[in-house]
């Protein structure tokens, strides 16, 4: 288990305004330079794994990289084994799952405590997309709101943004091969099932709540959007919906009004929760009051 938190938690960055781009440059002694994501980095052996713009996955020697890059990642190691002493005293099972079938995708998966868990045989499930594509980088973010609501997360690898937001229907068809093996693989309460994610994740959720039939039970939109009156079409159910915007995001205030009286029209509940800050995953506290909000009946 502590490689898999190590491998989790290492690429647990702090997120910036730019929540849909966590590339960085990297540069190498002979002056190579790579814009990638961090995918893993192997301390023992000294061997870091990028991932490139086109998603191909390179592995470079730690000891190749620039002082300064090198620093980086002794840094995060650090912070990653700081995490794993929090996660071990936090309770709850981390574990990674592959999809079979056509489209092997990854999922990660947050079981809270069942102490923590009103039913613990069928808690509550929310299903989260991100903007970069890394389910396993983003699961971190979640894990204390997820401990206190006891609210099980599933947080998917592959699902990312488009250029434009256009619709990809190859990864809708690769959600509804997977859809069905999170339900028969995770334990959950099949009428207390979400979505959710930041940003572009958000958007994804609600698409696909219109597009995949399920008794879905709400959103959890993270300074997220229907995408644009050209999805208002789609037939949403009426569910549950948590808006939870920075205070500082330029796009927030612009989209908010439009879509919740969409989402009204659609005979959803919508609550709006804000926090201090931008583009980006908001605290554990507000989090956690919005999934409060998800699971009630208020």
């Amino acid at each position: 288990m502590k490689s898999l938190f190590l491998s989790l938690l290492l690429l647990a960055t702090s997120l910036t305004a730019h929540a849909s781009n966590t590339m960085r440059e990297w540069k190498k002694n002979d002056g190579t330079i790579y814009t990638a994501d961090l995918v893993s980095y192997d301390e023992a052996g000294k061997m870091v794994e990028l991932r490139l713009k086109d998603d191909t996955v390179i592995r470079v020697a730690y000891d190749d990289f620039s002082v300064i890059d090198r620093a980086w990642l002794l840094e995060w190691t650090e912070f990653a084994e700081e995490m794993e002493a929090k996660l071990k005293e936090m309770g709850g099972v981390v574990t990674r799952h592959t999809g079979k079938g056509k489209f092997p995708i990854d999922y990660w998966v947050y079981q809270p405590p069942l102490a923590e868990t009103a039913a613990a045989t069928k808690p509550p499930m929310m299903i989260l997309f991100h903007p970069n594509g890394n389910g396993h980088r983003e699961l971190v973010r979640y894990l204390e709101a997820a401990k206190a609501t006891g609210l099980t997360i599933v947080s998917c690898d592959y699902f990312r943004n488009t250029p434009k937001d256009i619709e990809d229907p190859v990864m809708l068809e690769r959600f509804k091969e997977l859809l069905p093996q999170i339900e028969e693989t995770v334990p959950h309460d099949p009428k207390r099932m979400f979505m959710g994610g930041c940003s572009g994740g958000s958007m994804r959720s609600f698409q696909y709540s219109a597009q995949v039939t399920r008794p879905w039970a709400g959103i959890y939109s993270n300074c997220g959007w229907l995408g644009g009156e050209m999805w208002y079409h789609l037939p949403f159910p009426a569910m549950r919906v948590a808006m939870v915007n920075g205070n500082q995001d330029p796009r927030g205030d612009y989209h908010l009004l439009r879509d919740t009286a969409r989402l009204h029209k659609a005979g959803c509940k919508v609550t709006v929760h804000m926090f201090e800050g931008g583009h980006q995953v908001p605290p554990a506290s507000v989090q956690e009051k919005a999934f409060r909000w998800l699971l009630s009946n208020e």
